[in-house]
């Protein structure tokens, strides 16, 4: 199976235009999105239509948690619950419906999709969980491939209930070993913090374990142009250059 893996897209339609429009290329058998679709940029409501019109399946990330209880809004610094609470002013009761009845994984075979950290957790980061927490999951956990966003960088950590090794994702492909278990950071399509403002997404042949990180330009300047014009902080902005 053929999947195409989308992260923490936050509102950016140019970035995910482009992506889409690269990934068809691949026609995957399915597109998830990993969660955080809204948050930052400009355009939360035409990426929300946008991915239901294609039929991806679509994660809770922490922003759209923001929208099913204050005690996640509240989890975010001051200047993310304003943006979020300017997100809600730009999207349709519909939309804030889909977004509350988002799941909190999504499991093929032996892949497992979640926006934080598997099994469920939408709120913590790879990078916080020690080698300790990652073997456990291993070991009580069955899947063997895990794929998350949160961070917006992209990494690799693979292993089993003894043995955890840490790694960077880099552009291109990887074929993984079939015999170990992989948590895949999918990096960013909207808001990517690795100093390469290309949108990234992630392809992976559940059959041949072929991984393929894949990067794609897109204007960002235009998505800068939407953020200055509804007076959302500069900074969300400034990161995509």
């Amino acid at each position: 199976m053929l999947i195409a893996v989308l992260s923490d897209i936050h509102g950016n339609l140019e970035a995910l235009e482009a992506v889409v429009a690269d990934l068809d290329k691949y026609s995957p058998d399915r597109v998830i999105c990993l969660g955080d679709m809204i948050g930052y940029g400009p355009d939360p409501a035409r990426v929300i239509e946008f991915i239901r019109q294609r039929g991806f399946h679509c994660l809770v990330g922490n922003h759209e948690a923001g929208f099913r209880q204050e005690k996640y809004r509240n989890w975010m610094n001051f200047q993310v619950i304003e943006n979020n609470q300017q997100t809600e002013q730009l999207l349709s009761d519909e939309n804030i419906k889909y977004l509350a009845e988002l799941p909190h994984n999504i499991i093929i075979d032996n892949m497992l999709f979640v926006h934080g950290f598997p099994p469920k957790s939408f709120l913590t980061y790879l990078r916080n969980c020690s080698d300790k927490v990652i073997r456990q999951l291993f070991e009580i956990h069955p899947y063997q491939f895990y794929f998350v966003g949160h961070t917006h960088t992209l990494s690799l950590v693979c292993g089993d209930h003894e043995t955890v090794e840490r790694g960077w994702l880099e552009c291109g492909e990887q074929r993984l070993d079939c015999m170990k278990k992989y948590i895949i950071n999918c990096g960013s399509v909207g808001q990517p913090r690795d100093r390469d403002n290309r949108a990234k997404y992630i392809m992976f042949d559940s059959i041949s374990c072929l991984l393929e990180v894949i990067a794609v330009e897109y204007d960002f300047e235009k998505t800068i142009q939407k953020i200055e014009r509804l007076g959302f902080p500069a900074i969300y902005g400034s990161r995509l250059r």
